[in-house]
């Protein structure tokens, strides 16, 4: 490279003009030089540097594109599913429902009087709130599967204890190079119990049904 920089400089000063050879040689010349100052170390970190970010860029990408081509599903009417036909049916205990409810992302299948351990929501100890996410529910004599979810079902819930679960320890070490770490973790908890549910069976599916929910007698 040398020997061709100082024949390319002779030919120039003779001709008394700068050639566009003799402006490339030069700039590659000055990265070289820059490059052998830096450390290789530091260069290797400079790679993975840059070559995270354009990983991250392109994920975020073909994420953002993954998103945008799905498409929602439109809400239908709840369906409901009769186990037998019988001359009629009759009203449901409380204790003889159930229902899948979403809390905090997670699916639960609870009955009345049933004690849930969740991850903590933002509710003081001793209120009340309802559920209005029910994906399903259920008795001896049908069932309403919501699609996705049940419009007019809710799950009262009570909260009894915001607490934390027991301490999990987590142990690392690396033989023979005096690195050993001890951390412990208790993950946040709140402790539920099931009120009550409730669920409509809207008109048109009512028509599904034998006859009118008939009230117990016993």
């Amino acid at each position: 490279m040398l020997l061709r920089q100082c024949l390319r400089r002779c030919i120039g000063n003779r001709l008394g003009q700068l050639s566009e050879w003799q402006f490339r040689d030069a700039e590659e010349a000055k990265s070289i030089h820059t490059e052998q100052q830096l450390p290789k170390v530091y260069q290797q970190m400079q790679h993975e540097w840059r070559h995270g970010l354009e990983v991250k860029r392109k994920h975020k990408e073909r994420q953002a594109q993954r998103e945008a081509e799905i498409v929602p599903m439109q809400e239908q009417t709840p369906k409901l599913v009769l186990h037998q036909v019988s001359a009629q049916v009759p009203q449901p205990l409380d204790t003889q429902v159930f229902a899948v409810v979403t809390l905090a992302g997670l699916q639960y299948k609870v009955t009345k009087d049933d004690v849930l351990k969740v991850e903590k929501l933002p509710y003081a100890v001793g209120s009340q709130f309802a559920a209005e996410k029910v994906l399903l529910v259920g008795t001896p004599w049908y069932t309403l599967l919501g699609r996705p979810l049940i419009p007019q079902a809710k799950v009262y819930f009570s909260v009894e204890e915001q607490t934390q679960s027991e301490k999990l320890l987590v142990f690392k070490k690396k033989r023979r190079k005096g690195y050993q770490k001890s951390k412990g973790h208790r993950q946040e908890l709140t402790i539920l119990r099931v009120d009550k549910i409730e669920h409509v069976v809207e008109p048109g599916q009512a028509a599904l049904l034998p006859a009118p929910l008939q009230p117990r007698t016993s």
